[in-house]
């Protein structure tokens, strides 16, 4: 049986992260794939230089986020939760179960498998959506305010002011934005995106903070910041039906 050791990576491209899983055995070439669960799994020998496998998987990067949105995209939204245990939730383009426990102490945890909810009461319904709602307010937050910061940094020439960010209920935008009241507003079904998409959606506004209408200039300047926009729009799109 052929000799397998394996090691989580994670290489930066210009504007997103990819973690995968690199697996060491006797392979002639660099291999990869995606599996259904948006897994991705890179082989190589043990010969390779890891510095040659991070290259490879950034040289394939527009496949590789193509083919996770393929398999993420029929994943059923967690604004249908029916808060029963098995049901799909959906975070950052990631595909996780949900499961409700009995415990004698309340919390919502995320293991990047499942999302667990430890309810005092199995056959009180109401405290464990609020408990839920609680939770994804809290997660979507935090995950939008460091996405947001990064973005941030990239228009530090233009002495921007770093805005108030504001979640709510869209029914067909991913984002708006109040320049006059440095405010940014994002959908709250964002958090079911992969995060390159929170990205392309919070360029976009600031964006706007640069020029406020869907100019030319506007329209050069997301180009300059982020060159695939287009592909990730298409991806976002396709990836969360709003």
């Amino acid at each position: 049986m052929q000799s397998v050791s394996s090691e989580s990576r994670v290489v930066n491209t210009e504007n997103q992260s990819i973690s995968f899983i690199l697996e060491r055995k006797k392979v002639k070439n660099i291999n990869l794939r995606v599996t259904n669960d948006s897994s991705i799994y890179v082989s190589a020998s043990e010969d390779v230089p890891v510095s040659e496998i991070d290259s490879f998987v950034i040289s394939r990067k527009n496949y590789i986020l193509k083919h996770v949105a393929e398999f993420d995209c029929n994943i059923a939204p967690s604004s249908e939760l029916q808060y029963v245990n098995g049901e799909n939730i959906t975070l950052l383009g990631r595909n996780h179960r949900l499961k409700i426990v009995k415990s004698f102490h309340e919390s919502v945890v995320c293991d990047g498998v499942y999302v667990q909810i430890n309810a005092l009461r199995l056959d009180y319904k109401p405290r464990i959506m609020q408990q839920f709602t609680e939770w994804i307010e809290s997660y979507s937050r935090s995950v939008f305010e460091e996405v947001m910061q990064n973005v941030y940094r990239r228009f530090a020439c233009y002495d921007l002011p770093f805005p108030e960010l504001k979640i709510r209920e869209m029914s067909s935008r991913w984002g708006s934005c109040l320049p006059e009241k440095e405010t940014i507003i994002l959908n709250k079904r964002l958090i079911e995106a992969p995060k390159f998409c929170i990205e392309y959606v919070l360029y976009h506004e600031f964006c706007h903070f640069v020029y406020p209408n869907h100019s030319k200039k506007f329209y050069s300047l997301l180009q300059v910041m982020l060159p695939n926009w287009k592909e990730t729009k298409a991806i976002l799109e396709k990836s969360v039906n709003i």
